[in-house]
């Protein structure tokens, strides 16, 4: 039976779950009147909508409740979703723990009906920085630089001590930090399973690239200005807030580096391993102005890899997506960029990446698994029915849609 893939980012789900506003936790406040509670008791039974509607066997979700308040969405899993789908925990022996800062978490659940068939099991933090310290070992008398941290050495890094985001009194606690050094505030997630004795992995992101701070839409007016009618005022702005929108990138730069070598680790261990990358990448506000301007790459191009190691590079699910008459559909999610606002606010931030060991002719045979042509989409229809009946309430599911790849295995092809 063929394996659905999902990723969805469910806006502040953690605060819903509360019975609190949709927003920062400094922010959020009891939803504490009858419409605001009808308006949440809706946007909850249509989340729980789309989820059918979508229906993976695996669901990546981002901005799920804090790995403090994980009971939640096991509440929800069981209530709302009547048990047809299970949050995937770590064990008491796990004592590596999710390494997750912050309010929002990484989650998976897996349908109830294929837990036994999947085997699923996320892997020890431990294992990931064991893996990923063995592969940027540069000098053989020293130990690799990516370890629980790893250093940062560029003219535009200027961090302050400490670590400016909040983590709101949530989630796992931080790394300590040196200046110049970084670590991920979201460690990936990655959920191990088995089908027919083959591994496959399943890495869930949420990079961190927001750089919330500054008032970078009043910035962006003031950068779209004519050079010579920019106040001193104007300038100082600007270039704060450009060394902070650089700050971020350079960090999410360093955090795809550490992602590619887990990835660059699981080929020592077999020739041809499964691996699904997945969730939220955000590159942040002003994406094509600061490429143009610093020589920045764009995240996905660096999480996809080197063609000259090409097992390692990474295929796209929406590769090949669009519609009957040949427009595209590649977005989910419309933010207006307020550094650029020309354009186009549909972007797509949520991905499903994978090797290139489940595409091709012989990827049946070698590992039992194969994403097909045309087998990933954006769940636009899911996401408009289950919004219909939350028009006109000022609520809705998210402000992403989900996107989903199918994964054919071995019984569908004797089929």
């Amino acid at each position: 039976m063929a394996i659905k893939l999902a990723t969805w980012n469910l806006e502040w789900f953690g605060q819903l779950l509360q019975g609190k506003t949709r927003t920062i936790p400094t922010l959020s406040r009891p939803v504490d009147t009858a419409e605001g509670r009808a308006r949440q008791k809706l946007e909850r039974q249509q989340i729980a909508t789309e989820i059918r509607l979508v229906n993976p066997d695996i669901l990546c979700m981002q901005e799920g409740p804090s790995t403090t308040r994980v009971e939640l969405l096991r509440a929800f899993c069981d209530d709302d979703l009547g048990g047809e789908w299970r949050v995937i925990e770590r064990g008491p022996t796990d004592r590596g723990g999710y390494r997750v800062r912050g309010a929002q978490g990484i989650w998976f659940l897996v349908r109830s009906s294929r837990m036994q068939e999947l085997s699923p099991a996320l892997l020890p933090q431990e294992s990931w920085q064991e893996a990923t310290e063995y592969e940027s070992r540069h000098w053989p008398e020293q130990p690799g630089e990516h370890a629980k941290k790893w250093p940062i050495v560029h003219p535009w890094f200027k961090p302050k001590q400490p670590d400016p985001e909040d983590d709101f009194g949530e989630g796992d606690p931080p790394i300590d930090l040196f200046e110049n050094e970084h670590s991920h505030f979201r460690w990936p997630q990655t959920l191990v399973c088995t089908i027919a004795g083959k591994r496959f992995d399943l890495i869930g992101v949420h990079l961190k690239s927001k750089f919330s701070k500054s008032n970078y839409a009043k910035a962006g007016k003031a950068v779209r200005k004519p050079p010579d009618e920019r106040t001193r005022a104007d300038k100082k702005l600007i270039l704060a807030v450009e060394q902070e929108a650089v700050e971020a990138r350079v960090k999410i730069s360093t955090e795809i580096v550490n992602i590619r070598y887990f990835i660059e680790n699981r080929f020592r261990g077999e020739p041809h391993p499964a691996i699904f990358v997945m969730g939220d990448m955000n590159d942040g506000v002003g994406k094509e102005y600061f490429e143009r301007r610093m020589l920045f790459h764009d995240l996905i191009s660096n999480l996809q890899g080197d063609v000259f190691f090409a097992r390692q590079f990474l295929n796209h699910a929406l590769f090949d997506y669009m519609m009957e008459d040949g427009s595209a559909y590649r977005w989910s999610t419309e933010f207006e960029d307020a550094w650029e606002p020309g354009v186009d606010a549909r972007i797509l931030i949520d991905h499903i990446m994978f090797t290139q060991a489940v595409v091709g002719a012989k990827a049946m045979d070698t590992i039992g698994l194969q994403v097909k042509s045309k087998a990933g989409q954006v769940e636009h229809a899911a996401h408009v029915a289950a919004n219909t009946p939350l028009a006109g309430t000022g609520g809705h599911t998210s402000d992403h849609r989900p996107v989903s790849v199918v994964v054919s295995t071995r019984e569908d092809a004797v089929a």
